[in-house]
């Protein structure tokens, strides 16, 4: 299916669907090269429709950011979930029921939870979150003889499973390059590897690890069973930016209508704000930046418009600078095609899409 351009006629966000199943085969081969296994983040798309671009539901593992996501996909047919965040003590009667249907890996990063654990009356399984870096959630790599006192407490919850360590290197996102990006890996990767090593767990223990950066760039992944990156669906400018892919990867674009024009400025705005990409931004120098201009094509879009950019965000409008000669040339209502500083959060804001190919 391509784009028919002339039906749009508000922001519309647009995936390719052979970019992405390309990048979710590539992903494949890489885990599948690195003797791991692939539990891909469903956060970034959260649809059932491209769900299943990555295999049979039933077959496929998967992680959510949600308990509502978590619910969503097991509805859909997905069976082994990740709840990859924190265990909310206000959703345990909804986490004792999905448990009941699914296999659910639940996460916690405290003493505290595994009191709350204790009242499940289905069975589940366990994962600590471990920071080795990003400084969002997880008990600290240094605290060894902590995260061990959690594991024994843990063992011995009656439904519980399987106990794992889990391990977010978010601060990966912040990198330059590959340099950047492997540096990153390697440090999480060691530290990691001396809490395995001083804890010595008998039996060992589930290791899960991942994001996009490091996933993309990176080849190997010592000490783990499986990685979890999610955005390497779609790809987005801060992926490109950092260097964990190249233009021709990037699965989702917004299409906007012009409608103002300010050539005295080298500007026009766009229907297509805050509300529609998020204010999440990409740094370009010291620049903030929202989105990318690309070039717009019978086929939905080509290399980036170099001097096209998305400047500025409110709620419904935003700001685009284009060089002179192109806000000549555009009309009201014409469309320009903008890749996300961040598809993850561009996704969850337009959940209705268009799926073309070429």
């Amino acid at each position: 299916m391509k784009i028919n351009w002339s039906t749009l006629t508000g922001p519309t966000l647009l995936i390719h669907k052979g970019r992405a199943q390309r990048n979710i085969a590539t992903m494949q081969a890489k885990a599948q090269s690195a003797g791991v296994s692939l539990r891909p983040h469903f956060k970034t798309h959260q649809s059932p429709i491209i769900g299943k671009w990555f295999g049979p539901a039933d077959s496929t593992p998967i992680a959510v950011s949600s308990l509502a996501m978590a619910q969503q996909f097991a509805d859909a047919g997905w069976q082994d979930i990740h709840l990859a965040i924190p265990i909310n003590p206000r959703e345990l009667p909804a986490l004792n029921s999905l448990a009941s249907r699914v296999t659910l890996t639940i996460t916690i990063e405290h003493e505290d939870a595994i009191e709350l654990l204790e009242r499940m009356n289905a069975p589940f399984r366990l994962m600590i979150e471990v920071d080795t870096g990003y400084g969002r959630t997880g008990i600290s790599w240094q605290q060894h003889a902590r995260i061990r006192r959690m594991l024994d407490a843990a063992q011995a919850l009656t439904q519980a499973q399987r106990l794992g360590l889990m391990v977010h290197s978010g601060h990966s996102y912040k990198s330059h390059d590959d340099a950047g990006i492997q540096a990153v890996h390697h440090e999480s990767s060691s530290r990691l590897k001396e809490l395995l090593d001083t804890m010595q767990w008998p039996g060992g223990l589930w290791i899960s690890v991942g994001d996009t950066p490091t996933c993309s760039r990176m080849d190997r992944f010592p000490g783990a069973h499986e990685i979890r990156p999610g955005n390497y669906v779609f790809y987005d400018l801060q992926q490109r930016l950092i260097g964990s892919c190249d233009w021709q990867d990037i699965a989702a674009a917004v299409a906007c209508p012009v409608i103002a024009r300010y050539p005295e400025r080298g500007e026009v705005v766009v229907h297509g704000g805050a509300v529609h990409f998020s204010k999440d931004f990409a740094l370009v120098g010291e620049r903030p930046v929202y989105g990318q201009v690309m070039n717009k094509t019978d086929r939905g879009w080509g290399a980036p418009l170099g001097q096209g950019e998305l400047i500025g965000l409110s709620q419904e409008h935003g700001k685009v600078a284009l060089p002179a000669n192109m806000i000549r040339e555009l009309k009201l209502g014409d469309m320009l095609v903008i890749v996300p500083a961040h598809s993850c959060l561009t996704m969850a804001a337009l959940r209705e899409f268009i799926v073309f190919d070429d």
